[in-house]
């Protein structure tokens, strides 16, 4: 089969497609044929180095979906269309950017007719992280949510699962839209930044941070009295600042969220969890572009340049190459 390997950490000019055998499966996993592979930015962190978990050689790709071809169970088994993720894909163990996939069985989810195979191989990680981000916002009916990086892939996943679930939604991202049929889009270089999310809010219950970096003290800032900020990305060194007299007089929460920490297992279940959110339409996925995974180094070089400060570049998906 053709796989994507990394024989060495750093640029995607070093990234290998080599022609590898069939793995050999063990007991309670299945073989999935891969149709469509996301490409995500910790894959792309993952082929510069930025994990120490990860051993070389090693295939990429945490995201897939495909078709079971040997394994599964008695309600999931050979000719089933599954989806995937999860943090052991890629790591732990070789990834989705090949033609195939071993997955273990209590890892396969039923893939939603409503999406595409291109669709559903580009959820898991963005809306499996929003899920996360959400249980830790801890939020009700009728909540007001804010959301740093509503347009970005967690952002918009994270704002879609929520007003799903009744909950207001405020964005901040680059550009003002605040006349968004779907949600009102603060900008975030506005000077009043602040002062307009409080007008929105009256002062957030929960502020999701895609992006983190300068907005931080802003999510603090836009939080009501024992509002939550959820945090799963950092900047730079990773370092903020905060008032602590103002955090804990307004008894706020800080919340970390790390969707590497999710495995397969589990990502299979969050996504079962928003299946009927994808069939009823509540729930839909942003365009993605394919790439036959034959030109996958190249898919990756477009990742990083845009990474780099290039142009912005879509989410990618890596789709079926013959052999």
């Amino acid at each position: 089969m053709l796989t994507l390997r990394i024989v060495e950490f750093g640029p995607p000019d070093r990234l290998r497609l080599e022609e590898v055998p069939l793995p050999e499966l063990q007991s309670r996993e299945a073989l999935v044929e891969v149709h469509a592979a996301g490409i995500n930015p910790s894959d792309l962190g993952n082929i510069l180095g930025r994990f120490p978990q990860t051993r070389l050689p090693r295939t990429p790709g945490r995201d897939f979906a495909g078709v079971v071809v040997v394994g599964g169970t008695p309600e999931i088994g050979p000719g089933s269309a599954v989806w995937g993720s999860g943090a052991e894909f890629g790591f732990a163990q070789d990834g989705s950017h090949a033609q195939y996939l071993v997955v273990p069985q209590e890892a396969l989810s039923l893939k939603p007719d409503a999406l595409s195979m291109l669709q559903a191989g580009a959820v898991g990680v963005p809306f499996v992280t929003a899920w996360l981000t959400l249980r830790a916002a801890s939020l009700s009916t009728g909540d007001t949510l804010v959301v740093h990086g509503a347009r970005g892939a967690v952002g918009s996943a994270a704002a879609q699962i929520a007003r799903m679930r009744g909950v207001r939604v405020v964005g901040v991202d680059r550009q003002d839209d605040l006349s968004n049929a779907a949600f009102p889009i603060v900008g975030s270089g506005r000077a009043d930044i602040l002062e307009a999310l409080q007008d929105l809010t009256g002062g957030a219950h929960a502020c999701i941070d895609t992006v983190s970096g300068s907005l931080f003290p802003v999510g603090l800032g836009c939080l009501r009295e024992g509002g939550r900020m959820v945090v799963l990305t950092a900047q730079g060194d990773g370092r903020v600042t905060l008032d602590l007299r103002d955090f804990y007089h307004r008894q706020l929460h800080l919340v970390g969220v790390d969707s590497l920490k999710v495995s397969g297992a589990q990502a299979g279940r969050i996504l079962a969890d928003l299946r009927d959110g994808f069939e009823s339409g509540q729930l839909t996925v942003p365009e993605v572009t394919s790439v036959p995974l034959s030109q996958a180094i190249s898919a990756y070089q477009r990742l990083y340049a845009s990474s780099q400060g290039g142009p912005h570049t879509p989410k990618l998906a890596l789709v079926r190459t013959e052999s």
